[in-house]
């Protein structure tokens, strides 16, 4: 071995640090398309360390166990874990922070996720952003992003993880906003930015809260202590980190960024919003997991935010036009189901869902920005019915495949995570009330949910599947081009298609393709035992009402959209249907909500603040200065430099204030 485990563990976050910086330079000076080359080496560079340390960690693991199983008496499972110590942070009093890197179970998970998906993405984009001006500052961004996320699932304390927290926050403003000329671009970074600070300034009163009561931020010394705080503050310490999760993940309140996101270049949308930046809040529960254990109010709290967002995102899905649009409401459904997950104490499942979600959106998201390009930039989806199945057949046959995993088809990767979480729904034992009866009655209801959200992601996916790539339609607007990679800023040039030129991006789409298609099938059962997984124990009986539930809802929004199309059209003639689908198509009011709540109350103090300081202190202020200068030139009248009219002055003045004596009788 060339590197040590430790000097390998090292390595994996430094070296999309390293080319974040030479990238841009390199690119800068060297020609741009060498950029996406450097970024992308040092990615997969990290991938393959990261394989070779995960190889490590299991042959490790694998010799304690064999040697644990030598003692009768023991019967717990332990598992080691890397990690590398760079020094001390900061001491202050009791309270040591160190930097130190941690790759465990669930680090080892994460750190391939991002980095193997992060690697297909930075291919992807060398073909997306071929013609764009900016592709050094592009791929420097995103060497800059998975830096930071790295830093973050690696960390092994609170406020390390929170340096990685607003790195990845900081990126997603920089690539959201990348074609900054556009004002929406500008705007929907900006959006994301101040949306996240919310539930960020929440996650440092918890880390704060922490702090005082055990003194320590590191993972394993807060597990170990944290029985001793009050349970009543355990909770708020619990709903805290909640609300940081909340912001992250884009779970309602806070999903109204991600959306808006969409506004940035496909691969940032691949990337940041589906695979890897909006599992942050995921990870954070789940590494705080003995904490949230502890919480079970809180840990109901995310099962019913978990299952309102899923449902509430689904609906939403249901009604949109813009390709983009679809995924990004569809990752925060999911979202919502990785939240179901953890608020029953499934952290493992959930950890799951993570994985086989990032293979199938990311395939989705870029699928998506294939058939972009091919047909010069349109977006809608009723514009992109003119057989694109026959035309783009490997777009077509990866997208199907992810969208079949992510709306849980039998034996796809997105059936199994899925149908482990309904389960852990359907099954669970947390008790957070005196009454047993309203425990089973509330997840019942949670898992009921859950199902038709399950029937919901189906209709939305496959609708995708239909509109673009369906049979052609007469009504169809767009003329397929050959392919326009992005360029800079909102304007588009449309080259030729050349099918070497962009291998680069139909590579990284048919693997992700079949990873989401077949990593359940063939790997599933081992990664929940190697994240520690309880025994599902699924029965047969659940696994056919949920594949039921996927298979109709398939079939059905396949037979309505190839044949009965006009079914559609005729609902919505219907007045409760149409406004129904109005409040659906508008997002449910939200944003318009916010805006009544927030932006207007806030636009309005603004205002009057500004007139206050503009006509109040500043006429004061003004007011005063004409008084001194309006007296300032009186006395300068008065300064004649003739002495007749200073002595006449001083009689005059004198002759006044004898008078004024006499007058008051003053001695």
């Amino acid at each position: 071995m060339l590197l040590s485990n430790e000097h390998t563990l090292l390595a994996i976050p430094l070296l999309p640090l390293i080319g974040f910086a030479l990238s841009f330079i390199i690119g800068q000076k060297s020609g741009k398309q060498l950029s996406g080359i450097i970024a992308t080496s040092c990615v997969l560079l990290s991938f393959l360390l990261s394989c070779s340390l995960f190889a490590a960690l299991l042959t490790e693991n694998s010799k304690l166990q064999n040697r644990l199983a030598e003692i009768p008496e023991f019967t717990n499972k332990l598992n080691l874990a890397f990690s590398v110590l760079l020094g001390d942070w900061f001491v202050v009093g009791a309270v040591r922070t160190s930097f130190e890197l941690l790759f465990d179970n669930l680090s080892a998970v994460m750190t391939l996720v991002i980095t193997g998906v992060g690697c297909l993405i930075h291919v992807y984009s060398i073909g997306y952003m071929k013609a764009d001006a900016g592709r050094p500052r592009f791929f420097a961004y995103l060497n800059l992003f998975v830096f930071f996320m790295l830093l973050l699932v690696l960390s092994n304390n609170l406020l390390l993880l929170f340096v990685g927290w607003e790195g990845v926050g900081l990126c997603s403003y920089l690539l959201i906003g990348f074609w900054f000329k556009d004002p929406n671009n500008a705007k929907a970074g900006q959006k994301a930015f101040i949306v996240n600070r919310i539930g960020d300034a929440a996650f440092l009163l918890g880390i704060f809260l922490i702090v005082t009561q055990v003194g320590v931020l590191d993972f394993a010394s807060i597990a170990e202590s944290v029985q001793v705080i009050n349970p009543r503050l355990i909770e708020i310490i619990a709903l805290f980190l909640l609300i940081g999760a909340i912001g992250k993940s884009a779970q309602m309140p806070l999903h109204i960024w991600l959306p808006d996101a969409m506004a940035g270049p496909t691969p940032v949308s691949a990337l940041i919003h589906a695979a890897t930046m909006v599992t942050a809040g995921v990870y954070l529960i789940a590494r705080m997991s003995f904490l949230y254990v502890l919480a079970p109010q809180v840990e109901l709290l995310i099962a019913v935010l978990g299952t309102l967002t899923a449902l509430f995102a689904a609906t939403i899905a249901l009604t949109q036009n813009d390709i983009k649009k679809v995924l990004a409401y569809s990752t925060i459904s999911q979202l919502g189901f990785m939240f179901m997950a953890l608020g029953v104490g499934a952290f493992s499942v959930a950890i799951y869902h993570v994985v086989t979600h990032a293979f199938g959106k990311a395939c989705l998201f870029l699928s998506a920005g294939s058939v972009i390009c091919a047909c010069r930039h349109e977006q809608d989806m009723r514009k992109l019915d003119c057989g694109l199945w026959k035309k783009m057949p490997e777009t077509f046959v990866a997208y199907l495949m992810a969208a079949l995993a992510i709306a849980g088809f039998p034996l796809t990767a997105g059936f199994f995570s899925k149908d482990a979480i309904l389960w852990s729904v359907f099954s669970s034992k947390t008790l957070v009330s005196e009454f047993l009866i309203f425990d089973v009655l509330l997840t019942k209801i949670l898992f009921g949910v859950a199902l038709f959200t399950a029937f919901l992601t189906a209709v939305y996916l496959l609708r995708s599947v239909v509109l673009i790539f369906g049979k052609p339609d007469a009504g169809a607007k767009v003329q397929l081009a050959t392919i326009s990679p992005a360029t800079d800023s909102s304007e588009f040039s449309v080259v030729r298609w050349s099918r070497t030129a962009n291998l680069t991006m139909l590579v990284p789409i048919l693997v992700l393709g079949f990873l989401s298609l077949g990593f359940g099938l063939v790997a599933g059962s081992w990664l929940m035992e190697f994240l520690q997984a309880e025994n599902l124990a699924i029965e047969k009986s659940f696994e056919i009402l949920s594949s039921t539930v996927a298979v109709v809802g398939i079939a059905l929004t396949a037979v309505v959209y190839f044949y009965y199309r006009s079914w559609v059209e005729q609902l919505l003639n219907i007045k409760l249907f149409s406004r129904a689908h109005k409040i659906l198509l508008n997002k449910w009011y939200v944003d318009e909500l916010y805006d009544l709540v927030i932006v207007r109350p806030l636009s309005l103090l603004s205002n009057i603040c500004k007139f206050i300081d503009k006509f109040v202190i500043d006429g004061l202020i003004q007011l005063g200065a004409a008084l001194v200068n309006l007296a300032g030139e009186t006395l300068r009248e008065l300064q004649t430099g003739k002495i007749s009219f200073y002595l006449v002055s001083l009689f005059v003045a004198n002759l006044t204030l004898l008078v004024l004596i006499f007058i008051l009788k003053l001695p």
